[in-house]
């Protein structure tokens, strides 16, 4: 005989963690995401660099989404799929490395005579240091992000949500980007 459950049955509550709402989203590490992406889409825009290499910067980013390459990602396959998915983890980092070298690349100045050798060589260092990070930042978020969504929304939804706010912060950092520029 099945009982109705009555309204008087108290339900149990079950803790959440900080920053995850019921459907799962971590939104705090998506706003994160999205604020590295901005930054990404600033250098790719604010010095002028070629009209190419904003491609390459989809393409890393849509590939790093897709592969959502994370520990928990990753136990669900065995042997050759996750040298698959690491690969092209590798790839679109790649990819995301090269656009933004490229376009940062293209700042500086034409006054060729007043460049000191170690002042400018340790600039160099140092911005290309700050892509590198910049880079590994957005791929260790967008797995830890893909990870944690992965549990509860399945792994083609997890790709687009990820990948949508990567796209978004990409385009909102280069429309500012435009802006400095112009």
């Amino acid at each position: 005989m099945n009982i109705p459950p009555s309204n008087h049955q108290k339900r149990l509550k079950v803790p959440r963690r900080f920053g995850q709402t019921q459907s799962g989203v971590p939104w705090p590490w998506l706003m994160l995401v999205m604020a590295l992406h901005i930054g990404v889409g600033l250098f790719l825009s604010m010095f002028s660099p070629p009209f190419w290499v904003w491609p390459l910067a989809f393409a890393g980013t849509l590939i790093q989404a897709l592969a959502l390459a994370g520990p928990k990602a990753l136990s669900a396959f065995k042997g050759i799929r996750i040298l698959l998915l690491r690969f092209l983890t590798c790839l679109g980092v790649g990819l995301s490395v090269v656009a933004l070298a490229i376009a940062v690349g293209f700042g500086g100045t034409a006054d060729i005579d007043n460049i000191q050798f170690v002042q400018t060589g340790l600039t160099l260092f140092f911005v290309n240091l700050g892509v590198l990070v910049l880079t590994a930042g957005c791929s260790v978020l967008i797995a830890y992000v893909g990870d944690r969504m992965l549990a509860n929304m399945g792994r083609i939804r997890s790709s687009l949500s990820v990948l949508s706010v990567c796209f978004l912060g990409l385009f909102v950092g280069g429309a500012f980007g435009l802006a400095i520029a112009s």
